[in-house]
């Protein structure tokens, strides 16, 4: 039997098979139970790690947490007050759906980076929570970003020495091809639009030529429209976010958010002739009924339901659903209205700067990465616009530079060059 370390403590077995673990810290007696002896152990190594000098303190650390007790814990009480709620309830999931499950029971300071690389690459393979596959290369930078952060803080409190999630490479997973509808298919969705009898189906055109996400365009608000400059401001979105609150008894809630997605997206977007002249008829017809009904519309939102209340992403993507059914189009989301306005654009010969901040990106980049194959034709436009100087070397004028010191005639000798 192997001898015990001093300051390890006693660990036994009780009557009703559990385990029960003995030791002190800071000369206080402490017990821990567990149901399984291995649990035991890999608590015990956690404890022993904590309590070896490091450069981090001469005193040794003596609190010993799982991964999922320090992500409940960042969570509360460094991530929730520095961060919008949104985020929140993104990082919430991103713990109980894909840490918690896989790395919640390991401990903190025991924690390897293989067992790190390991978990990205399952979730890369089967972390869709519906059973669908991996997670995307998207979800995973950001469950990736999470991570950092919560080990960065994990880090400054001593719990551990190093961030290993930096030593992380995410596997390369083939991102989803993006829906982009053709011109056809876009014209008769703007037929779908215009015909169907709730007048905010206008919001469908409206995004194919702004390329608003759906909850910025739920949340915009007339106080944010500038129709003497034919411009507005995106800088609220409105969503429909999980409750944390017992108090309440929905387990969802809709929020309007005096923010966007990031600093990028507060953005101002203009609006092509012939879009706001539309705009403004349908606005007159608002107006029309607000002068009926002075309680109509209330909170002032551009695109409201027929009796005034304002959209929630939900059931502005039911009235969508109906206008594709409608149109006859088949496998298109609200978000492809997005991807739909960004290819046009390009298509049309607009600058990807210029089409990053309409659409909100952090920098140019991200809009290359996720549009660049419609710039195929732009590209190749432009480069036949070279031509004309492409043939301008070939002209019959020779210039006098040359003429003044050659009295043969000029030949390219391809033998040279080889």
């Amino acid at each position: 039997m192997a001898r015990r370390v001093k300051g390890e403590g006693s660990l036994y077995q009780t009557a009703d098979k559990t385990w029960v673990y003995q030791y002190k810290v800071d000369g206080k007696r402490k017990t821990k139970r567990f149901q399984r002896k291995s649990d035991a152990r890999a608590f015990i190594d956690s404890l022993m790690t904590s309590q070896k000098p490091s450069s981090l303190s001469s005193a040794g650390r003596t609190e010993v947490l799982t991964v999922g007790e320090w992500m409940d814990r960042w969570l509360e009480k460094y991530a929730k007050p520095a961060i919008k709620l949104s985020t929140y309830c993104s990082y919430e999931q991103y713990v109980r759906g894909h840490i918690k499950p896989l790395l919640g029971a390991k401990y903190l300071n025991t924690l390897t980076a293989e067992d790190l690389q390991d978990f990205f690459n399952d979730r890369a393979k089967n972390g869709n929570l519906k059973g669908k596959g991996g997670l995307s290369p998207k979800t995973l930078t950001n469950l990736r970003n999470m991570l950092h952060l919560a080990f960065s803080q994990a880090v400054k409190n001593k719990l551990i020495q190093e961030n290993l999630v930096e030593s992380v490479v995410l596997p390369k997973v083939r991102a989803q091809e993006m829906r982009v509808l053709s011109r056809e298919e876009q014209n008769r969705l703007i037929l779908a639009a215009r015909r169907a009898p709730e007048p905010a189906a206008f919001g469908i055109i409206f995004d194919l030529f702004t390329g608003l996400r759906i909850g910025e365009l739920c949340g915009l608000r007339w106080e944010n429209v500038d129709m003497e400059r034919r411009a507005f401001k995106v800088c609220e979105t409105r969503n429909r976010l999980p409750n944390f609150d017992p108090s309440i008894e929905t387990s969802t809630s809709v929020h309007t958010v005096k923010s966007t997605k990031t600093d990028n997206s507060r953005r101002t977007v203009y609006l092509m002739d012939g879009l706001f002249q539309d705009f403004s008829e349908y606005r007159a017809i608002q107006l029309s009924i607000k002068a009926k009904y002075p309680a109509y519309n209330m909170g002032g939102y551009v695109f409201c339901q027929e009796n005034g209340q304002p959209y929630e992403p939900r059931t502005y993507q039911d009235l969508f659903k109906r206008c594709v059914r409608q149109a006859g189009i088949a496998d298109a989301n609200f978000h492809s209205l997005r991807h739909t306005f960004a290819t046009r654009a390009l298509e049309q010969g607009m600058d990807v700067v210029t089409l990053s901040r309409l659409l909100g990106h952090a920098n140019p980049s991200i809009t290359l990465d996720k549009y660049g194959h419609a710039l195929d034709d732009h590209k190749r436009l432009s480069v036949e616009r070279l031509e004309g100087v492409y043939l301008g070397g070939h002209s019959k004028t020779v210039p006098q530079t040359i003429t003044e010191n050659t009295s043969t005639e000029f030949s390219w000798d391809m033998s040279m060059h080889l």
